[in-house]
């Protein structure tokens, strides 16, 4: 799920705040910051094919809703982070459904089932020298609170994701529209 021009100013604004992590986190770009509703690995031409099938049939039973993006924390926790995300404050139901959706459908597709539960957030940093964050639980802690903004989420992308000496890139493959993607049955 791709993020609105206005949420990236917005989550660029929140790095800002975040000041004294120099070379210890690497920050997502701007134009990689997305949601990831279920993350496939390497996959070959085929199953990239039935990947978007299904995700125009779970696409297609959903509603567009909006989300609030709000407050900073890490994963697996702020005292031993190694993600830096923003949460979902409003629409955690309906993005969660969404990805439950995605999950069910790709499962129908052979797929296997994801093992980790989907955690609503958008990362934005990565923690590559942890010895070096200095007091990051306190500056997580102090942007706990912190609003960014909200957006509609109308579509969902199917994309791609390769790892290049420079960080991942990140190719769209297909855009589908929330309530009109492709129904069971129609294929």
């Amino acid at each position: 799920m791709e993020l609105a021009p206005a949420l990236r100013e917005a989550v660029a604004l929140v790095r800002e705040r975040m000041p004294g992590t120099g070379g210890a986190l690497r920050w997502v770009s701007s134009e990689n910051l997305h949601f990831t509703l279920r993350f496939l690995g390497e996959i070959t031409p085929a199953q990239v094919d039935r990947a978007r099938i299904a995700t125009r049939e779970a696409a297609g039973g959903v509603t567009p809703f909006t989300i609030s993006l709000a407050g900073v924390g890490a994963f697996p926790d702020p005292s031993r982070p190694r993600i830096i995300w923003i949460g979902v404050r409003e629409g955690q139901e309906p993005l969660r459904a969404l990805a439950d959706r995605v999950e069910e459908r790709l499962r129908r597709h052979r797929f296997s089932k994801e093992d980790r539960p989907f955690a609503p957030h958008l990362t934005v940093a990565r923690v590559r020298e942890p010895w070096r964050t200095g007091d990051l639980s306190g500056i997580i802690a102090a942007l706990g609170g912190v609003e960014v903004g909200t957006q509609p989420v109308e579509t969902v992308v199917v994309m791609e994701s390769r790892l290049l000496p420079g960080g991942p890139m990140y190719t769209p493959l297909e855009t589908v529209a929330l309530g009109e993607g492709e129904r069971e049955g129609s294929s």
